[in-house]
């Protein structure tokens, strides 16, 4: 891969997907993502680099809203674990974007304004709560401009109720994808 300009599709980890996730072209660090599906993978992943975002097309993602919640009975503030809540979340098109490398995310697809509507309506109808945006499958087209490699990256997972990010090799290609969360200090 020549690093000024060029053009990639990734399909994912061998014999795991049949069809492309995503082309990329760049030209510098100004880069178009073609995604042509969402993330096949089950957990958020985050960047090595910030960047600005500039979608063509609006799309749902799934994001990690971090934060401390309290442990322990008696002394809540004592201890604190960390906590991770998943929203869904819409990219509107036509609007600049920026992400911290810290950002952590998937795809999901091509936001689906209609069905996302009609759940809306019937929700206020039966006088429900909230209604999480609706995604289809169809193409996302990103032009990115990312910012330098700062940091490694890698993926947030949750397995049995506790939270661990993995670095990207060990999660695609060592096994980490569908291993437990170690505890910390390695014990």
């Amino acid at each position: 891969m020549n690093r000024y300009f060029g053009c990639h599709t990734i399909h994912g980890v061998e014999g795991e997907h049949e069809t492309p996730y995503m082309t990329r072209l760049w030209i510098g660090r100004l880069r178009l993502h073609i995604f042509h599906r969402g993330d096949a993978d089950p957990d958020p992943h985050d960047h090595p680099w910030d960047f600005w975002t500039f979608p063509l097309t609006a799309y749902v993602e799934e994001v990690a809203i971090k934060g401390l919640e309290p442990v322990g009975e008696y002394d809540p503030w004592a201890s604190r674990g960390i906590a991770v809540t998943m929203a869904r979340k819409v990219v509107p098109a036509l609007r600049w974007s920026y992400r911290p490398a810290e950002y952590t995310h998937r795809v999901l697809g091509r936001y689906d304004e209609m069905a996302t509507l009609e759940d809306c309506m019937g929700a206020f109808v039966a006088g429900g709560g909230r209604v999480p945006p609706k995604f289809m499958p169809g193409r996302v087209v990103t032009i990115v401009w990312q910012g330098r490699a700062s940091r490694k990256w890698g993926f947030l997972k949750n397995r049995d109720g506790k939270w661990c990010w993995t670095p990207w090799r060990e999660y695609l290609f060592g096994g980490g994808k569908h291993a437990p969360c170690e505890p910390e200090g390695g014990e």
